[in-house]
């Protein structure tokens, strides 16, 4: 008698994505539907999953079966259209690099979906990259658009620039030919452990490429984005090895250049909403609950929150910027939403430190903002740039826009459109003119020290970004004396040592730029500090030496975090 704990979900591949078809209570007849699907030709896979409720309520999910087709074919495989590719590789290992895999990623993705593999699967597995070669003419047309792009603005040819892509590819397939049946350790434990044994054995082939090698061989046995995922993550995550997890980081970058990130989101109710928790998942604050990928949405969120794959959230951030950057709508259901949602999306992408990636951020919105704007050439670029700055809630961060957009290929275009908002920028007449009025005033100081930051690295010839800084040093300076800042801190009738931590953790705090205003807030620092007998009306109070001294040492150390040598 089978028990009513227990069932038997079907599940078929379409596109790459695991979708059930049907739940049974018995494995025979799950068997028996998951032979009916795969008779189908253009059935990808079939896999059945065991589903045990455990007898504290908790489901235990067991895949007794799977089967693909890599092969299953249902017309011809092209490359995807890209339009921009990164700096030339110049050796096989450059091409194995992080860059190299996200290019082979973007223009093999009909590919690599269809066959559910990874770039590193693909350059680590002879089989797999032979059937690669072997499919039409998919190598021959990327190795020529790739040539194509890289030689668009050099002296480089592109027929010479394809023939050392082609090289390049003929010395990986050997490599890999030739470790094909090399004998690896198993991959039982952590991922560190297999690669000190890799190094115990490894003759005259790099450690390294014999670890992608083995963990390419586990890793094709998942036969889905999502199971590669949580294979990938449950390494990185009981890893505590700092090259093991790096090496790890490259392969989830591959595997998040594919349509696993739609199911690690969930349902969105646009592509503004999916873009912005997109950024959220690269910081690590992504909000789990509604994943359809499960533990492995969880584990990725702790490792990005733990800042531990760098990689991996560069291909995040790339891939979000190229979303914002696309034509498709931020809001499909309702048209007139587009600059809402797209307002939403600059609020998400500007941070305390600036916008998320800085130049690239300010330009994929700017171009966004673009495709609502009806004129063409000078008037269409003030227009957009215009319209952006708007968005923004005040002068500060409208100036960081600015500095960041300056710093792009299409701000370049703009530049007289850029320098005229910069002038209305520092048409302020105050602090609370430049920030929205109703910040605190750390808030309003940061804010200004921000934009002055950004200026003081953007873009600009060197006399603007001196004015610019001028002008929001001498704001400051004048803020910190209208509003009293600093003799509210040194208040009178507080202990002197009260006072001088005050004072001395406002100018440690980064709410002042070095400058006029940091020079005045030090000056009465100084005046505290050229007392006679300092020191001793410090610690004055403290009944405890071992107390008082510790006290003084902290103090030093904070001096010198605010600049006091």
């Amino acid at each position: 008698m089978v028990s009513s704990r227990e069932n038997f979900e079907v599940q078929v591949n379409k596109g790459g994505r695991w979708a059930t078809e049907t739940v049974v209570p018995k494995e025979v007849e799950a068997r028996a539907l998951a032979k009916k699907f795969l008779a189908d030709k253009k059935c990808e896979g079939a896999r059945i999953v065991r589903n045990w409720m455990r007898s504290d309520g908790t489901m235990d999910e067991t895949e007794i079966f799977a089967q693909t087709r890599a092969g299953a074919d249902d017309g011809p495989v092209r490359i995807s259209q890209i339009d921009e590719v990164p700096e030339k590789c110049e050796t096989p290992e450059e091409f194995m690099g992080p860059q190299g895999r996200n290019t082979v990623n973007r223009i093999f993705r009909s590919y690599l979906d269809k066959a559910i593999l990874t770039p590193t699967e693909l350059m680590h597995n002879y089989k797999e990259l032979k059937r690669l070669q072997d499919k039409d003419t998919l190598v021959p047309s990327a190795v020529d658009r790739v040539s194509q792009l890289q030689t668009k603005d050099s002296e480089q040819d592109s027929k010479s620039r394809s023939q050392e892509i082609f090289k390049s590819i003929d010395d990986i397939s050997a490599r890999a030919k030739r470790v094909e049946n090399v004998k690896l350790p198993k991959l039982d434990g952590c991922f560190s452990d297999a690669i000190k044994e890799i190094r115990a054995q490894a003759g005259g082939e790099d450690v390294d490429y014999l670890a992608m090698v083995l963990l390419s061989r586990d890793l094709i046995n998942a036969r889905s984005w999502v199971g590669k995922l949580e294979f990938l993550c449950k390494l990185a995550v009981e890893d505590s090895d700092p090259h093991a997890v790096e090496l790890l980081d490259g392969v989830i970058a591959d595997v998040l250049g594919s349509a696993v990130v739609q199911e690690i989101l969930g349902w969105q109710p646009g592509l503004g909403a999916a873009i912005c928790r997109m950024f959220d998942l690269a910081d690590g604050k992504f909000p789990t609950e509604k994943s359809e990928a499960g533990e492995s949405a969880e584990i990725l969120n702790r490792l990005f929150a733990e800042k531990k794959l760098p990689i991996s959230r560069a291909c995040m951030l790339d891939r979000a910027h190229r979303q914002i950057r696309s034509p498709n709508p931020l809001y499909r259901s309702e048209s007139g939403k587009e600059l809402e949602e797209l307002k939403k999306l600059v609020e998400r992408t500007m941070t305390p430190t600036g916008f998320i990636s800085g130049s690239e951020t300010a330009e994929a919105l700017t171009i966004r903002y673009s495709r609502q704007i009806e004129q063409g050439g000078a008037p269409g670029r003030k227009a957009t740039v215009n319209g952006l700055f708007r968005m923004l809630p005040d002068r500060a961060q409208g100036l960081v826009y600015l500095c960041d957009l300056a710093g792009s290929p299409w701000g370049g275009t703009a530049t007289p459109e850029i320098a005229e908002l910069v002038d209305y920028c520092l048409s302020a007449r105050h602090l609370g003119d430049f920030c929205v009025r109703s910040l605190p005033p750390k808030e309003k100081m940061l804010r200004a020290t921000l934009a002055h930051k950004i200026a003081a690295a953007a873009a600009f010839p060197p006399a603007v970004r001196e004015k610019i800084c001028g002008f929001i040093d001498t704001m400051l300076e004048a803020y910190l004396v209208t509003e009293q800042i600093v003799e509210k801190l040194d208040h009178q009738d507080s202990h002197l040592r009260d006072r001088a931590v005050r004072l001395v953790q406002f100018c440690a705090a980064g709410v002042l730029p070095e400058g006029k205003a940091m020079n005045r807030a030090r000056q009465r620092i100084l005046s505290l500090l050229r007392q006679p007998n300092f020191d001793a009306h410090f610690i004055d109070g403290f009944t405890d030496p071992v107390r008082a001294q510790k006290a003084l040492r902290d103090f030093h150390i904070l001096l010198v975090k605010a600049g006091f040598g």
